[in-house]
């Protein structure tokens, strides 16, 4: 019988997954709770302290933070369930645990620059109000973390493994000629 599974190479072990370069370092960041959040937003981000949210290229800082994905809906970033229970709120929003459906990679380093260039057209100098963009073909969402070298992209976590490899393969991180 025909084993399709062969074709791809296994998931990588995303608790010790390092991608390491001169000017460039990616890994996966684990344990990080997210929800989604739908309906009024405005409502939610004032009952859990998060003041505004950010958008495509944006700058979040701290532990807890908002990202917005689309005009009635965000990401609320490293709220704990506890604070933040699935389902729907009298103040008018809805909550969605969605950890484990969205992985979520960080690139550092000053060539952060150099891989938005190769990942999206969006000019990373006037990124827009939603985080969510074509990065690298797929729909991600993206901003900086910190600091304007620490860029954390947010990926389906069916999707997380080809742009994993797909980075693997760029000539800002392959130690082969030609960036193969």
């Amino acid at each position: 019988m025909l084993d399709n599974s062969r074709k791809w190479r296994p998931e990588p072990d995303w608790a010790d997954a390092l991608l390491v370069a001169p000017s460039l370092r990616i890994r996966a960041v684990t344990g990080l709770p997210q929800h989604l959040v739908s309906g009024n937003i405005e409502r939610f981000l004032a009952r859990h302290g998060l003041g505004t949210d950010i958008g495509a290229f944006g700058l979040a800082s701290g532990g807890r933070y908002a990202v917005r994905v689309a005009r009635d809906r965000l990401l609320a970033v490293g709220v704990p369930a506890s604070e933040c229970p699935a389902g729907w709120h009298d103040e008018g929003y809805a909550v969605t645990a969605v950890g484990s459906a969205l992985r979520v990679l960080e690139a550092r380093g000053q060539g952060v620059r150099d891989l938005i260039a190769r990942t999206t057209a969006v000019d990373p100098d006037n990124g827009g109000p939603c985080a969510a963009l074509q990065f690298c073909g797929l729909t991600c969402s993206v901003y900086f973390h910190g600091d304007m070298q620490t860029l954390r992209i947010h990926v389906d976590r069916g999707l997380a493994a080809y742009l994993w490899e797909w980075m693997e393969r760029q000539p800002l991180l392959s130690s082969r000629a030609g960036g193969g």
